[in-house]
């Protein structure tokens, strides 16, 4: 396999067309095709399935982009170093849950740009707990997680601050009569989860499993903001968000904050990266970003 079939496929992936791929790269479309070809049998996989005139990504397909991807990030970052090696550049591909990107980074990434113009950053959504994974497949650079405790002997991994989880309803919802004073009230109750903040949902769904509790339903939301949105709509049921998503909402009085009395489960934000002699520059001065931020101790050797 070659990078030239790789950087191809990576433009046909994001496309999902051969003519508009060809356009791109000013290749004719039968010498994408035949690069294409190339790499799915040097892969013994086939990549694209076709039909018709649509084209789609097999399994095998969306595994290659995702390398792709950083494959194309690692040559740019290789690039730009070697154009100006006295200023730092590259690509950081930072994995968050929603709340994180939302409601944590903004002041890092703002200080941070100014500081570093040149490093561009691609955020990835939570992805549970196969962080070993993703940073041994070089898909990511920076993770972080909501959780009440977290260790791995082949990561970095750093507490930053306590969250404080709360439920909270719409203000005309009386399921709860304000207190929750167990788990077991959740029997038969409905409950709102976020996604894409898989991690700190994960704490919670682990004492309704040990305690037997049997929900009405569970409603999957793809953000907390959409869970906001529609609580505030007058969806009846009850939502776990870290407070700070929704502190502006508790001002104003168009949701409402329901009294847990049931044993403490408050998360911790973590951020993890990997343990190894070379980081990146880029990984290494935004890792000392965030440490600032949160008032951290900065290691420089790590």
């Amino acid at each position: 396999m070659e990078f030239r079939e790789l950087k191809t496929f990576h433009v046909v992936a994001r496309l999902l067309s051969f003519n508009k791929a060809a356009r791109v790269l000013h290749y004719a479309q039968s010498t994408v095709s035949s690069q294409i070809q190339s790499l799915e049998n040097s892969l013994g996989e086939t990549l694209i399935n076709r039909t018709g005139n649509k084209i789609c990504l097999t399994p095998a397909g969306v595994m290659l982009l995702k390398y792709t991807q950083r494959l194309i990030n690692i040559e740019s970052e290789i690039l730009s170093n070697f154009k100006d090696l006295n200023e730092t550049s590259g690509n950081l591909i930072i994995t968050t849950p929603h709340s994180v990107a939302a409601y944590y980074l903004p002041p890092v990434i703002k200080e941070f740009q100014q500081k570093y113009p040149n490093i561009c950053f691609e955020f990835d959504s939570c992805v549970g707990y196969n962080f070993n994974d993703i940073f041994n497949a070089g898909l990511v650079d920076v993770a972080f997680l909501f959780n009440s405790n977290f260790s791995d002997k082949l990561l970095h991994v750093e507490e930053l601050t306590k969250v404080n989880l709360v439920f909270v309803a719409n203000p005309k919802d009386n399921t709860f009569d304000g207190v929750i004073e167990s788990i077991d009230d959740f029997h038969d109750k409905t409950l709102l989860l976020s996604k894409s903040d898989c991690s700190y949902r994960m704490i919670f769904e682990k004492m309704l499993m040990r305690a037997d509790v049997k929900l009405r339903k569970i409603q999957e939301v793809n953000s907390p903001e959409a869970t906001k949105r529609i609580l505030e709509q007058g969806y009846k049921g009850v939502a776990l968000l870290p407070e700070i998503t929704v502190q502006d909402q508790l001002v104003k009085g168009t949701l409402k904050c329901i009294q847990w009395n049931g044993q403490p489960f408050n998360a911790k934000l973590f951020m993890i990266w990997k343990k190894e002699k070379f980081q990146t520059e880029a990984t290494k001065v935004f890792v000392q970003a965030v440490r600032k931020h949160f008032n951290k101790p900065c290691n420089p050797d790590n």
